[in-house]
């Protein structure tokens, strides 16, 4: 009885990383952090709004924020942190809709340490 568990036991983690490899499989290709910096962001006005400086993720993994640089080198610039979600990929930039640099600029500024950073 014993021997017969240990080897259900050892079929089932045989196993084990198959079904999770499977369940990680995405209908579209993905974009690693590291392309995302850097990456334009427009809104649907075509207007460059700003550009992701970092990908924030949350110790659960479950709340991720694109920290953007928004503003001009005569009106100042900031960062500010968005929900990723908030952001679509449109070709090889981003789109943020309706969202304008005023916008943005009236947001808080993001600064390092703040919670969700």
């Amino acid at each position: 009885m014993l021997k017969i568990t240990g080897l259900f036991a050892a079929a089932l983690l045989a196993t084990a990383p198959v079904a999770f490899a499977h369940s990680m499989k995405h209908p579209a290709p993905m974009w690693r952090s590291t392309q995302l910096i850097g990456t334009p962001v427009y809104n649907t006005q075509h207007q460059k709004i700003g550009t992701i400086a970092e990908v924030l993720v949350s110790p659960n993994g479950h709340e991720t924020e694109a920290v953007l640089a928004v503003g001009s080198f005569v009106g100042g610039k900031k960062d500010v942190a968005v929900p990723l979600d908030h952001l679509k990929l449109a070709g090889t930039t981003m789109a943020m809709a309706h969202a304008t640099k005023t916008d943005l600029m009236a947001m808080a500024p993001y600064q390092i340490g703040q919670s969700g950073g």
